[in-house]
């Protein structure tokens, strides 16, 4: 055998056991022995629920096995709970933060900031600025990061609900304590809810809705983001465009007033006090559902959508019943339709829509 033999095979054995190294180092970490966390369920929870202000980055994968039916307008929403996605997390604090969707096209950025939120599509080169706050809106990336999710079902249970601790995991190289939330509620279609969550921080980590959803950082730093990350750019050659609160609801409906029109109460669910224009809610916790007018042709055409993908009919109407999720869209009214949609069950729906008509 050659010297110059030998030194090729030598280098190239270097290079396959690097090789080696980098793929078991993952499979390592996640095999690494769980340290003990010690906390209780109501403490878990607290630290869960004031974990807002709490500064970190990372690398977040989301994979949904929710099937939305193909209504109008309905944009992004359908691929963000019903495939993978990859996203790209900073946040400095409530106020300032910035989450990349990450797509083979390029990134779609979600920026918040004091005084509006902003979004940047690579694609088509273009800046949107938000201006006003958005109480009511289609949901975007940063609702389904673990931090946001976990908040808010944690803060929709119901005081019946369970709080159970699940063995710790490590998750992005925490010692992750496990909170499982199982409702009480017979309304609602979520039966389970578990959470992995930095027990000294409260941050979560992990979250799995039902077992049809999956929210887990897969690599998180805990230094505060620097200024310039969390600021939009609208400075540079983008297009630029503006719109307000009102006008990201415009992408369901232009019919406002309409809550006048409702009862105080569906299905023995009280009429949420102070109702966004253009979205009224009833009920509490995770059995609270939306209604929605859907004005002329967007109204026809959901009802169509539903029926072309299968939708089981009622009086007026159809819905959808995918994992958690729950959609109807009836037409009550000669001029009138209506969504309703929620982590509900159909019989639930069904009531509500009965009494609107």
């Amino acid at each position: 055998m050659s010297v110059v033999w030998r030194d090729a095979r030598r280098r190239w054995l270097a290079v396959v056991a690097v090789v080696l190294v980098l793929v078991a180092i993952p499979v390592a970490v996640a095999r690494w022995p769980v340290g003990a966390v010690h906390t209780d369920p109501a403490t878990l929870r607290a630290r869960i629920l004031a974990s807002a202000a709490v500064p970190y980055a990372g690398y977040v994968s989301s994979q949904g096995q929710v099937v939305l039916p193909d209504l109008p307008q309905l944009g992004d929403v359908t691929g963000l709970f019903g495939g993978t996605n990859s996203m790209r997390v900073w946040h400095a604090s409530a106020t300032s933060w910035r989450v990349a969707v990450l797509q083979p096209t390029g990134e779609h950025d979600i920026y918040q900031t004091a005084d509006a939120a902003y979004t940047w599509d690579y694609s088509h080169n273009l800046w949107t600025e938000i201006i006003g706050t958005t109480p009511a809106r289609l949901p975007w990336a940063a609702d389904v990061l673990p931090p946001d999710l976990a908040r808010r079902f944690l803060a929709g249970a119901g005081p019946g609900d369970e709080l159970t601790l699940l063995p710790p995991q490590r998750i992005a190289g925490v010692d992750a304590a496990g909170l499982r939330l199982q409702p009480t509620d017979p309304d609602t279609t979520v039966h389970r809810l578990d959470i992995w969550a930095d027990p000294v921080s409260g941050l979560p980590l992990r979250v799995d809705v039902g077992g049809v959803f999956t929210s887990r950082f897969l690599d998180l730093s805990r230094v505060p983001p620097t200024a310039s990350v969390v600021t939009p750019d609208v400075a540079g050659s983008s297009s630029f465009t503006s719109t307000t609160s009102s006008g990201v609801l415009s992408q369901l409906n232009n019919t406002f007033g309409f809550e006048d029109l409702l009862p105080p109460s569906l299905a023995g669910h009280p009429l949420v006090s102070e109702p966004v224009k253009g979205v009224v809610a009833y009920g509490a916790g995770l059995s609270r559902f939306v209604v929605v007018p859907l004005p002329g042709r967007l109204g026809r055409q959901s009802l169509d959508a539903l029926h072309n993908e299968g939708g089981a009919p009622v009086p007026g109407g159809y819905y959808v019943s995918s994992a958690v999720l729950t959609v109807l869209v009836v037409r009550p009214a000669q001029r009138r339709t209506y969504l309703l949609a929620g982590f509900v069950t159909p019989t639930l729906l069904q009531a509500a829509a009965d009494e609107l008509r």
